[in-house]
């Protein structure tokens, strides 16, 4: 069922202002991603990774909620035929929240992306601290498996061992829930670029439905107009069979009557 346009345009405001909290999301978690890269402590650092990481969860659930409704919209969208009044207002305002919506996608993607890159980098000097003579391949291996033997073999010969571990640690396993992140954001906009070939079908699917429906009316149309003639014709037939009948008996009659005359 299409809803009325007065609420259609009621769902794309509320679809819009569920992505201007997005937006304000998104710039909370940067804040807090720039205070964990900032901590001196780890306990600071995870009071920041904390409230940032329930963020994460609420955003998340804001995003595919969102992906949901303009899902719903596009589809109504779709199903309207052509004729519809309103139907050029529809697609230019869900046209716009589409685009609003995968934008906001990108500027979340690039937040991450940045703050993986910085911890990284983070880890790497780090690593470099503890072990000055590193290899740019010990490095790698170290940043996909902090917990690997030849760190810990590095970390043996400092004081500090055990905190640089946890420290070690943590940040890994942040770097991981972000990667997660990047990957569900990446689903996101590949379902978001989906809909649009979706509805592109629906759209040329009903087109030649309408198409066909057309046709099938002008065919229907032309049987008409050709059984119309053929009665009309038909018709013609008759009345030219009957006055040559009355044609003919009234000869027989007119002869019958001479005939009688002559006799008299």
């Amino acid at each position: 069922m299409v809803v009325s346009l007065a609420q259609f345009l009621e769902d794309t405001s509320s679809v819009e202002q569920s992505i201007k909290t997005i937006h304000s999301n998104i710039d909370r978690i940067q804040t807090l991603q720039n205070q964990i890269l900032g901590s001196t402590s780890l306990q600071q650092e995870s009071s920041y990774g904390d409230e940032r990481n329930e963020l994460l969860v609420n955003t998340k659930n804001l995003l595919f909620q969102i992906k949901d409704r303009i899902r719903k919209i596009e589809t109504e969208n779709a199903r309207l035929p052509a004729s519809d009044s309103n139907i050029t207002v529809r697609k230019q305002r869900s046209e716009f929240i589409h685009e609003k919506f995968t934008s906001v996608l990108e500027e979340y993607r690039h937040v991450q992306d940045s703050y993986i890159k910085q911890q990284k980098d983070r880890m790497s000097r780090q690593y470099r601290v503890v072990n000055p003579d590193a290899s740019q391949q010990e490095i790698e291996d170290y940043l996909s498996n902090p917990s690997g033997q030849p760190f810990q073999q590095a970390l043996v010969r400092t004081d500090k061992a055990k905190d640089a571990m946890a420290y070690v640690k943590q940040r890994h396993s942040d770097i991981k829930l972000i990667e997660q992140t990047i990957a569900e954001l990446a689903t996101l906009f590949h379902e978001m670029q989906l809909q649009v070939e979706v509805q592109d079908d629906i759209i040329v699917e009903i087109d030649s439905t309408m198409e066909k429906t057309t046709k099938k009316l002008e065919m229907g149309g032309n049987l008409l107009t050709d059984a119309t003639i053929s009665a009309k014709a038909a018709r013609k037939k008759k009345w030219m069979t009957t006055g040559i009948v009355a044609a003919v008996i009234l000869v027989i009659v007119i002869i019958i009557i001479i005939i009688r005359k002559s006799s008299a």
